[in-house]
């Protein structure tokens, strides 16, 4: 889709390592009992000629005991989403009425032949910033961090681009994504136990001011980076240590980690770029360390995934029965506090998306590293969760719409506001994509350059058409994946009611407009990027 363009270019290229094809240890066989084969009904997609499945029924399948009706359901439709997106491999985990069921599917490394077995380690990526959430609150609970505190209640030195900013941004600010600087801290700090502390001293103060503090939600790795370390600093250890000790140890999450040692030691799963030229493997696999608060290098599993989706079933519960959380904060987390432009069916908790549909209120996040993509929702009054991991992007957040989709009919008796659930389907629906007829004077209003120091994003108007383009820019030291999308030059886009942008009848942007009514900056899907030039 047009959005997954804004994908991040390469500028420098790491090397990594093969997935390491031995068997799992004694450890890891002890954690997962013993799946099993089965055969599975046909499910029928038009064919793509560049996924390494030709079709669903080609894809090896293993269960964890036998499936539901309805989890067959949804298995049906991973497989037939993989083979038409090109994803290779995929690991799926339900839990309904407190009942779970899993089961993986494909290769978790094509050349070497290897597939996705019950312990084959994927990346979370992005949805690891719940954990950092999680951590927050629970000082927040404990009386150590006051969500409404200025960050410099806790990191005194704090410096940014905009100093004003700097003395007035809360932690709040952080959890909601509303501190309004380019946030795409894609930088290597090395990997020391300083990472962190590095990237927030070293690269936060170069980082341009975007949009004023609190206007409005733009998506930001920044922000979640600096909660990292407000929550080394409070507690007086490593970020990864504050998640072990808070929450990875209290839920018995003993197969989840960061580090890169231990997680090669073991199963786990290559990444893969799935396009119009075939899947192919990506890099790196590995993310700086400076990144873990945002979800980089966090390695884990569906079922461990599922039983910290657990926490926010039970409103702050642990297996044992210790409370990890007060009722209140998991609740207060699912609550919407802000939103994002032109989008009404997706909002921003504290650091959760939220959205309600169909009466059913959700909580979910989605992550993308450099050739995979996971997605995580819960809906609490339902007691249903739902994790998704798979090793290819774009494809494997195709594959995430299609399974969500899938789910919510299955499990939750929807209908066509089923294609609403999720961070995808919330933040590109609009009700009416009819084309406003508007001549080239006031489509000329809406042209003009929007960039970031990593990529622009081009409108203009030619023949009473708005035409857009997405260029790729560099920037010394910027982390970046090595196989991207194709270009989009001069692609012909509608406007929609509502200071939208569509691609047919999908919705794929919006525009922000300044207090004086000017455009000030463009939204595509949760990330906002400011006009630079108009006309």
């Amino acid at each position: 889709m047009l959005a997954g363009t804004l994908s991040k270019m390469q500028t420098l290229r790491m090397p990594r390592r093969r997935l390491l094809a031995a068997a799992a240890t004694a450890t890891a066989a002890q954690v997962f009992s013993p799946w099993t084969t089965l055969s599975r009904p046909s499910a029928t997609m038009q064919a793509n000629p560049t996924s390494p499945w030709p079709d669903a029924e080609s894809i090896p399948a293993t269960y964890a005991g036998d499936p539901s009706p309805q989890f067959s359901a949804v298995a049906d439709a991973l497989m037939a989403a993989m083979a038409q997106n090109g994803v290779p491999g995929t690991a799926l985990g339900i839990l309904m009425d407190g009942r779970e069921e899993h089961a993986v599917f494909g290769m978790a490394d094509l050349d070497a032949g290897v597939e996705v077995a019950p312990e084959t380690r994927f990346q979370i990526g992005s949805v690891g910033k719940t954990y950092t959430a999680t951590a927050i609150m629970q000082l927040v609970a404990a009386g150590k961090i006051d969500l409404y505190a200025p960050v410099r209640t806790y990191l005194p030195g704090l410096r940014l681009q905009d100093e004003s900013v700097a003395a007035r941004v809360t932690v709040h600010h952080l959890m909601t994504h509303t501190s309004g600087w380019w946030g795409e801290t894609f930088f290597d700090t090395g990997e020391g136990d300083d990472a962190i502390s590095r990237l927030v001293e070293e690269v936060l103060p170069e980082l341009p001011q975007h949009a004023p503090l609190g206007m409005f939600a733009s998506y930001n790795n920044a922000a979640t980076i600096l909660l990292g370390r407000v929550l080394e600093v409070v507690e007086g250890k490593r970020y990864r240590d504050v998640i072990q000790d808070l929450t990875l140890d209290p839920l018995g999450m003993t197969y989840s980690t960061y580090d890169v040692t231990e997680v090669e030691a073991r199963p786990y799963s290559l990444g893969y770029h799935s396009g119009p030229n075939g899947t192919v493997l990506q890099s790196p696999l590995h993310l700086p360390r400076s990144l873990e608060p945002a979800g980089g290098n966090f390695w884990s599993t569906t079922p461990e995934q599922l039983r910290f989706a657990r926490l926010q079933l039970s409103d702050g519960m642990a297996p044992d029965g210790t409370r990890l959380l007060p009722a209140y904060t998991t609740q207060l987390m699912r609550r919407a506090q802000s939103s994002f432009s032109g989008v009404s069916a997706i909002q921003i908790g504290l650091i959760w998306f939220v959205q309600e549909v169909g009466g059913i209120r959700f909580a979910t996040h989605i992550g993308d590293t450099f050739g995979q993509h996971t997605t995580l929702i819960v809906a609490p009054d339902r007691g249903f969760a739902l994790v998704l991991l798979t090793n290819a992007e774009p494809g494997g957040g195709a594959a995430a719409g299609a399974v969500l989709a899938a789910a919510a009919r299955t499990y939750l008796g929807m209908g066509e506001e089923a294609a609403l659930v999720g961070v995808s389907g919330g933040s590109s629906f609009a009700s009416d994509t009819t084309p406003l007829q508007l001549s080239s004077s006031e489509l000329s209003k809406y042209a003009g350059r929007f960039a970031t120091p990593v990529d622009a994003i081009n409108l203009r108007v030619e023949d009473d058409q708005l035409l857009i383009s997405i260029e790729a820019l560099e920037m010394a030291g910027y982390i970046s994946d090595d196989v991207s999308s194709d270009p989009v030059v001069d692609y012909p886009v509608s406007v929609i009611r509502g200071d939208r942008l569509a691609v047919g009848s999908n919705m794929v942007a919006s525009f922000i407009r300044k207090p004086d009514g000017e455009i000030g900056w463009i939204r595509t899907s949760v990330r906002s990027s400011p006009r630079v030039s108009a006309g």
